[in-house]
């Protein structure tokens, strides 16, 4: 069973929350707990999801001569599959003139009783470059990115928007750069009528804008400032301003809603062991929008249904990837890190002498046999997975990714939707170029992977936003036939 989807869920969660470990010392351990200065001022906001609260927000703004600094802290508790799980997130936003973003430092820390995640990302503005440094298991990448208009960050995009002064009726679109998977793309703001909004038995008027990012539309109420007063998404959370010193637990007495089960897409017409299937058609009921990796390879789409036919020995097909496909399928970056000696030395001690069928197979055993299976949120860097040894599917689809590059084995990452236990989760798993993509789940111990692995995209983390946009509208998959 996978948590994907939390880990997305999380990351847009924490559009609005930030962590910092790295940096100048000065900046190093955010403590948000004491009194503002004069000049500064600092807010507090809970988090709830279905009602029940899960933890809270700590925000700093302070004015700056020629723009301002944001600083936030938060903490979450969240249950997947009956476990809690904890998550830190502390980080700043420091802008110049015009709310033009100049440096900041983001990250996210998950802990459970077996392990702790860390990542962390320092970014500043060089003219038109952004400079990036990613740690990640202890493991350190930079790298720059030309840029073709200013970004904003989650942070510090209301705060930037204030700056200008809110019009009611007026719409904004900016470049947003999400630090938690490196990833940039267009939000669309819409500034309605301000309204008067009710928190802690007080009234302040804000502005009601509806913000729209990866698909997924969100009502956000700000006050002439930029600061958020309540925040309500269609995956389930909402964000309420309360007193600063309110409750500091992240969760209150109870169980919270279950995040996985939640978000569960339910399964018509089948109750039986989908491991054992060759061929799958799958109905596709009240999808909002057409997945671009739904057809193709082992999936034949007509209509709204979706044959998939597991890959048979000897797996091998006579396609070719061009140069530039077969790179990018070779290719390390900040989590995937193919080129890392520990990541290079495990996969040369797994995979040498044998044949790339060979090779991908036992690779996918050895993920399976090694990697404890445990719901985890984290942003996965295949460094850390490898000495941890413990994760959800993402966690073992970065690492056997970044294994199967480093031996030569152009592979990609799927994500879509896997059957068990009579419902579809979201879930991610790769795919080996063997002249054909053949599809394996080292999650589940599947060379190759069962025909109820529907497959909706293609791509890292950092293209896994639009699956959640299958959120809300009530989505299910019939099972026409199973052979």
């Amino acid at each position: 069973m996978s948590v994907s989807i939390v880990v997305l869920w999380a990351s847009l969660m924490t559009i609005h929350l930030a962590r910092s470990y790295g940096g100048r010392a000065d900046r190093r351990h955010l403590d948000l707990s004491g009194p503002s200065s004069a000049d500064a001022e600092l807010t507090q906001r809970g988090i709830f999801y279905r009602a029940a609260r899960i933890g809270f927000i700590r925000e700093r703004f302070t004015p700056l001569d020629d723009g301002f600094r944001a600083e936030q802290t938060g903490e979450l508790t969240l249950t997947l599959l009956g476990r809690e799980r904890q998550v830190s997130i502390r980080g700043f936003a420091e802008t110049g003139a015009g709310g033009r973003l100049r440096e900041f430092q983001y990250g996210l820390t998950t802990a459970s009783r077996r392990s702790l995640f860390e990542t962390t990302v320092d970014g500043r503005i060089d003219g038109n470059e952004l400079v990036l440094t990613i740690t990640s298991g202890g493991s350190e990448r930079s790298e720059r990115r030309s840029l073709d208009e200013p970004i904003v960050l989650p942070l510090n995009l209301y705060y930037s928007l204030a700056s200008r002064g809110w019009t009611a009726g007026e719409t904004y679109r900016l470049r947003l750069f999400d630090p938690m998977t490196l990833s940039e793309g267009e939000v669309l703001v819409e500034v309605k009528e301000p309204e008067i909004v009710r928190w802690g038995g007080r009234e302040e008027e804000a502005y009601r804008l509806t913000t729209t990012f990866a698909g997924l539309e969100t009502t956000t109420w700000v006050n002439e400032r930029g600061e958020i007063l309540q925040e309500e998404t269609p995956l389930g959370w909402t964000l309420i301003k309360e007193a600063p010193g309110s409750s500091l637990q992240a969760r209150e007495t109870g169980t919270a809603p279950d995040i996985l089960i939640q978000s569960a897409v339910p399964a018509i017409g089948f109750a039986g062991d989908a491991a054992q299937a060759q061929v799958a058609e799958l109905k596709l009921v009240n999808f909002p929008r057409e997945f671009r990796a739904v057809p193709g390879g082992r999936q034949d789409k007509q209509g709204d249904v979706v044959r998939v036919t597991r890959e048979r020995a000897p797996y091998r097909g006579t396609s070719t990837l061009s140069a530039e496909e077969r790179a990018a399928a070779l290719a390390s970056d900040a989590f995937i890190q193919a080129d890392a000696p520990a990541i290079r030395a495990q996969a040369s001690a797994l995979t040498e002498g044998r044949d790339e069928v060979e090779g991908a197979r036992v690779l996918t055993q050895w993920v399976y046999d090694n990697i404890a299976k445990s719901p985890t949120l984290s942003i996965p860097s295949a460094t850390e997975i490898l000495e941890q040894r413990v994760g959800d599917c993402n966690e073992h689809t970065v690492l056997f990714t970044a294994l199967a590059r480093a031996s030569g084995l152009p592979t990609r990452i799927a994500t879509g939707l896997v059957y068990t236990s009579g419902q579809f989760y979201y879930h991610a798993w790769p795919e080996v170029f063997l002249g054909q993509w053949v599809a394996v789940d080292p999650t589940l111990g599947q060379f190759p992977a069962d025909p109820m692995h529907l497959r909706l995209l293609t791509g890292g983390i950092e293209n896994q936003y639009e699956v959640l946009g299958l959120l809300g509208h009530g989505v299910t998959i019939e099972v026409v036939e199973v052979q």
